[in-house]
């Protein structure tokens, strides 16, 4: 299990009981509880584990969990190219000597409407059809089966859908359909990914008072401290990019009475962030709260010595990579405790799917707390919708004053 050691003023709760309950409730504790059959997904693998590549369309949370689950293996089974925006440019430089008769296409939208990911698909299609590739050949969607766009286009041409669960929203996905259909593509043990979750699940609901999840919560919950997430490992580098969408899209809201709450997610890399952030963090605003993932398990790399007497290389003669990863970390983490800054260190054993459910897990329970002291509601985001809306009236109406104003 992840090892959880804190350095920040608690604060007494009375959440636990009532909290549970609620988690028992929800969605994905009832999906997480049965025994995992991938034959769930088998037309689908089928289908896509004829190709040697997989390009994955989706955006939010239809791309960040699957993209976090690729980073923590080290040999996928296929290759996966992500796209989750739609800038023409990126499209066009990285689709660049694809050969897409070897080339799978998993399409995810749990609304099915999501105006970038139709369009991603439109463009894949113009691909495909003009290569004279048959497009059903190579095409799974992720989606839910209400005939909205994307069921109706599957339906229209013969296209394998897996169906997304309806009560399950993308940015907790991940241990749905949209994760579990992608790790098994990548060969990743999802088995795993699903112990983890359910271990994480059943360690939560076994813990007292001193529950580390519920301490945090309701630290973050009463100082609206802003949450960095500070991995010293690459692999985890898109593990806080799916974090900071979970929080800021469940947290970030009006409650009913229209006050506003929310704090900003920020992603911070170790050891790379020390020289791009450290000093912030340091002597700016006492604003925001760290959460430093150390990995136990590395690689053993052996350092080859400079042969200079230069006292700025003196003392890492004879150390690994590791070794000085790691000290830096706790140096960090020592420095940050010194100078009084709210912090804890999540020791992970191994980067794995088991441990990666586990944090996952645990970020979600720890956002849900947070809703529920703050009283928003964790499962929208209505000012999203707002924005989509705008954006379709803005293709549409070319005569808007937002558009002459972004031509003028």
């Amino acid at each position: 299990m992840l090892q959880y050691t804190s350095d920040f003023l608690k604060h007494s709760t009375s959440l636990s009981t009532d909290f549970t309950e609620f988690v028992k409730k929800l969605p994905l504790y009832n999906y997480l509880e049965p025994v995992f059959s991938k034959d769930l997904y088998q037309e689908a693998i089928d289908k896509l584990t004829k190709f040697t590549r997989i390009i994955h369309l989706g955006t939010g949370g239809s791309s960040l969990g699957p993209q976090a689950l690729y980073s923590v293996t080290d040999a996928p089974s296929r290759e996966f190219i992500f796209f989750d925006n739609i800038d023409p440019d990126a499209l066009t430089v990285r689709l660049r000597n694809v050969d897409f008769s070897k080339t799978g296409l998993l399409v995810v939208s749990k609304s099915g409407n999501t105006a970038e990911t139709l369009v991603q698909l439109a463009t894949f299609k113009k691909i495909y059809d003009d290569k004279n590739l048959k497009l059903q050949d190579h095409l799974v969607i992720i989606t839910q089966t209400d005939d909205n766009a994307l069921h109706t286009f599957a339906k229209n041409n013969n296209i394998v859908v897996v169906p997304h669960h309806n009560q399950i929203g993308g940015r907790f996905a991940v241990f749905a359909e949209v994760g579990m259909l992608s790790g098994l593509l990548m060969g990743l043990d999802m088995d795993a990914f699903r112990k983890g979750a359910q271990d994480a699940l059943t360690a939560f609901e076994k813990a007292t008072r001193s529950c580390p999840i519920l301490e945090v919560a309701c630290f973050l919950a009463k100082s609206k401290a802003h949450p960095v997430m500070f991995p010293y490992a690459d692999k985890l580098k898109l593990y806080s990019a799916w974090f900071a969408q979970l929080w800021a899209e469940s947290l970030g809201k009006k409650n009913e009475s229209g006050e506003r709450f929310g704090s900003t997610p920020i992603q911070a890399l170790g050891a790379t962030d020390q020289h791009s952030q450290l000093q912030l963090y340091l002597d700016g605003p006492q604003d925001k709260f760290f959460t430093f993932l150390e990995v136990e398990q590395k690689i053993d790399f052996d350092v080859v010595n400079l042969n200079i007497d230069h006292p700025a290389y003196k003392p890492l003669r004879g150390h690994s990579l590791q070794e000085l990863l790691k000290a830096e970390l706790h140096a960090t983490y020592e420095t940050m405790r010194a100078h009084a800054l709210p912090l804890r260190l999540v020791t992970v054993p191994v980067i794995n799917t088991y441990y990666l459910a586990q944090l996952m897990l645990n970020a979600v329970l720890e956002t849900l707390a947070v809703s529920i002291i703050w009283d928003v509601n964790p499962f929208n985001q209505p000012a999203v919708e707002e924005g989509k809306v705008l954006a379709l009236k803005f293709l549409n109406d070319k005569n808007s004053n937002l558009y002459k104003c972004v031509n003028e």
